[in-house]
């Protein structure tokens, strides 16, 4: 786990109050967390998307992150849930082994079926 960090002396006071007792749903996709407020009568509409990068919520999707310099409460939402980073970290480390298993296989194909044609290929004595 990175040990960089949203800063907490950097959060707003209103804003981490906020994350914490808003009734957020979190969804995980690959990368990114979907974040649903269902503190509202209408959750759909309030809906973001956080991205994660090395551990740490670095972007929303949502309005008052490019608005403002210190991060959303959505972002804040997820850096304060140890758990869901830590599982993003977890499927995003597999996800990276999946890739590159799939390009070793890849190679691994392609010169086995470079030998096997060569091995064809070759007339006994």
């Amino acid at each position: 786990m990175n040990s960089t960090v949203i800063p907490i002396e950097e959060i707003p006071n209103r804003v981490l109050k906020r994350a914490q007792y808003e009734a957020f749903e979190f969804e995980l996709l690959g990368s990114r967390v979907r974040v649903r407020n269902e503190s509202y009568a209408d959750p759909e509409n309030h809906e973001y998307e956080v991205t994660v990068e090395d551990g740490v919520p670095m972007k929303c999707t949502c309005p008052a992150d490019t608005r403002f310099d210190n991060p959303c409460k959505h972002r804040v939402g997820v850096a304060i849930r140890r758990p869901i980073l830590e599982f993003v970290e977890e499927v995003q480390a597999v996800s990276h082994l999946a890739q590159v298993d799939r390009n070793t296989l890849y190679f691994f194909s392609v010169n086995c079926k470079h030998l096997i044609s060569h091995v064809t290929h070759v007339k006994p004595n």
